[in-house]
């Protein structure tokens, strides 16, 4: 209770102190109360800022206007975005330093390279207060599926990957104040789930957050052992497509409702599904988001089906307008008791899961963690399981080079580790699979279907 109250009182009167955090939570709160009309005039603002920004200080933009003959006079409201292209991962990729402002250096960012669940991870600077905004919309949007601030939080993410890392003294600090424990995704199995529940059992009136895929385990294998049910408020769901089906096993295993958020890599805390509310509420005072229907498109959309488009409004550092992160959704504006937009609906596969050596199942997104953690500079990737016993690793690495022997041993390392001491695992330079529909997909299971 008193770890609560200090939180949800701490962090928005540290704004009058002029902390980000506190700042961001401030106007994040007072927003709820908001019209539609006030969210479209924070809106328009914001954008009439970012743009002057981006005229004076940021190389790529301010080429690219002028190109247009655009000034910053030009963008009046968010629909004057669609007068500038979309931005692609490629674009990044190969404008990165001009994306970047000049008055930004890099002792005042953070920087990220994306998990790269698409397969093309890329590298972004995120400066403090576009971070403090992502943070106060987690916590915000943590409250709507059930989450009160300070209570118990077990984390079902990663691992360790076997890599040697010193602790980190201001996470252990967070995790005590929070009151968060981390349990490593890639290391369940069926052996060891007992540890897993027990710690569960442990966050009385807690949540539990972590990979779609990794839930999905945790239920099967304590169904195995005739365990059912936990004493969470909620379980929450994310990185991964959450089909329907998921989504009812894992609430009836754990007996919690279960919710999802969207984000990724460039752009954290997107949307939030809401306790009551159909879809997912997006953070628009921060971010603005489109549905894009077709390339090159001079139509701002904010309605109906197409691919992800994302502004980040506050991200001066490293300014991403109209970013297409490859994903397909369904946008919706129709009344809902919220000034907010609502992502409908998230289109998705069910995502191929890994067979380690002895039949138990790991979560897909190892590959993505793997190339994150390792620093092998991989920028497109897929693992293709051919049986239980092999798989074979397609990538592509800048320049067109190929792994070092170094590289390679780090990579098979890491798979051995998690799937087998005996997976036999080799790498192919690019060659990459592709589905029916053009998509690229970073995992492929074919083991799964010969069982």
């Amino acid at each position: 209770m008193l770890r609560h109250w200090l939180l949800s009182s701490g962090i928005p009167l540290s704004s009058y102190l002029g902390i980000p955090l506190g700042k961001a939570a401030k106007l994040l709160g007072d927003s709820q109360k908001w019209t539609s009309e006030e969210m479209k005039y924070h809106q328009q603002q914001s954008v009439i800022a970012l743009m002057h920004h981006c005229y004076h200080y940021v190389p790529y933009y301010r080429d690219l206007m002028r190109a247009r003959d655009l000034r910053p006079e030009d963008f009046r409201s968010i629909n004057d975005l669609a007068k500038l292209p979309y931005l692609t991962r490629e674009t990044i990729r190969e404008q990165g330093s001009r994306l970047r402002a000049d008055n930004y250096p890099d002792d005042i960012c953070q920087f990220r390279r994306s998990g790269g669940t698409t397969g093309e991870p890329i590298k972004v600077a995120v400066d403090n207060r576009s971070r403090a905004f992502e943070v106060a919309a987690y916590l915000r949007g943590f409250e709507w599926m059930k989450y009160r601030l300070g209570s118990p939080m077990i984390h079902l993410f990663g691992g360790s990957l076997g890599l040697k890392a010193k602790p980190n003294v201001r996470d252990k600090i967070r995790e005590r104040l929070l009151n968060e424990r981390f349990l490593p995704a890639f290391e369940l199995n069926p052996e060891n789930v007992c540890i897993y529940i027990n710690a569960i059992r442990q966050a009385k009136g807690g949540v539990l957050v972590g990979y779609a895929s990794a839930m999905m385990n945790l239920v099967e294998y304590m169904s195995r052992r005739g365990l059912q049910g936990s004493p969470l408020k909620s379980v929450i769901c994310t990185a991964e497509y959450l089909p329907d089906v998921w989504r009812k096993r894992i609430s009836e295993g754990l007996g919690a409702p279960v919710f999802c958020y969207y984000g990724c890599g460039e752009v954290n805390s997107i949307a939030y599904e809401c306790s009551g509310v159909d879809g997912y509420m997006v953070s628009e005072e921060f971010v603005i988001l489109e549905a894009a229907v077709a390339e090159d498109s001079t139509k701002f959309q904010d309605q109906g089906r197409g691919e992800a488009c994302v502004t980040t409004l506050f991200n001066y550092a490293m300014p991403l307008i109209r970013y297409l992160n490859g994903d397909v959704l369904e946008l919706d504006r129709s009344h809902h008791g919220s000034s907010h937009l609502r992502i409908a609906k998230l289109e998705g596969r069910v995502p191929d899961q890994l067979t380690a050596t002895d039949g138990h199942t790991v979560s897909g997104i190892l590959p993505s963690h793997l190339v994150f953690k390792s620093g092998v500079p991989i920028w497109k990737y897929q693992i293709v399981q051919v049986d239980r016993a092999r798989i074979i690793f397609h990538y592509l690495m800048p320049d067109d080079i190929g792994l070092t022997s170094p590289m390679r041993d780090t990579l098979i390392s890491i798979l051995r580790r998690y799937l087998g001491e005996s997976m036999e695992v080799s790498f192919v330079l690019g060659d990459f699979e592709v589905s029916a529909s053009g998509k690229h997909r970073f995992v492929i299971n074919r083991s799964q279907n010969q069982r």
